[in-house]
């Protein structure tokens, strides 16, 4: 098995393609919303296509304003995660200056 560091070089890592929730409770709201958006659309194509075409325009946008946030969790959690690394191996050569409640 390459590293990671090699799978990255090679260009074999898209975290945010590869990621997919693999629970059972997210599996069953996501089929739930997909159902809901779906009926919702079609009730609106019936009511005016225009309403159902602005509906889909605007799930666009909440699919496009999601990968920028869901990108930014990703670098903010990998950075927390390295900040923590970092404490684990060098102890007190690298403090922030936050405090951690109890």
């Amino acid at each position: 098995m390459k590293s990671i560091l090699q799978a990255l070089y090679d260009g074999k890592l898209y975290p945010a393609e590869q990621y997919a929730p693999k629970s059972k409770e997210y599996q069953t709201i996501s089929h739930e919303y997909s159902r809901h958006c779906h009926d919702f659309s079609d009730a609106l194509a019936e009511l005016g296509p225009p309403m159902a075409q602005q509906f889909e325009k605007l799930l666009e946008e909440q699919n496009e304003t999601m990968s920028y946030e869901l990108s930014e969790m990703f670098i903010d959690g990998f950075r927390l995660g390295a900040r923590i690394m970092i404490d684990v191996f060098h102890g007190e050569l690298y403090r922030e200056k936050i405090e951690v409640s109890s």
